[in-house]
């Protein structure tokens, strides 16, 4: 993680120490995120869309479907015309998901 006052000396003292780039990963998923500040104000669960992109169908459906349990699929999971699955749902916190199977492609 990166505060804002580590990448930009001037920020303002009371929002020094938000998070400016945070990275989680694991061998099949990266989430980037960052905190809100005063010129990028946090408004719960409008404010983004947190996206979750990769090719093992299983784990991503496995995902969605549980981040759905108690909230809302706003647009279900399926194949898109670019080919790929997708879906949107709202979770239980009001946070809002995108999911993309992306299709693997041939080795060249």
């Amino acid at each position: 993680m990166q505060t804002y006052g580590q990448a930009m000396p001037d920020t303002k003292p009371e929002e020094k120490e938000y998070i400016m780039h945070a990275e989680l990963k694991n061998d099949a998923l990266t989430f980037m995120a960052a905190d809100g500040n005063s010129e990028h104000q946090v408004h719960m669960g409008d404010n983004i869309n947190m996206s979750i992109v990769g090719t093992d169908e299983a784990l991503l459906t496995k995902y969605f479907n549980g981040l759905a349990e108690g909230g809302k699929i706003d647009m279900p999971l399926e194949k898109q015309m670019w080919g790929d699955m997708f879906g949107m749902l709202t979770d239980k916190f009001g946070v809002h998901w995108m999911v993309n199977i992306s299709v693997e492609k041939p080795q060249q």
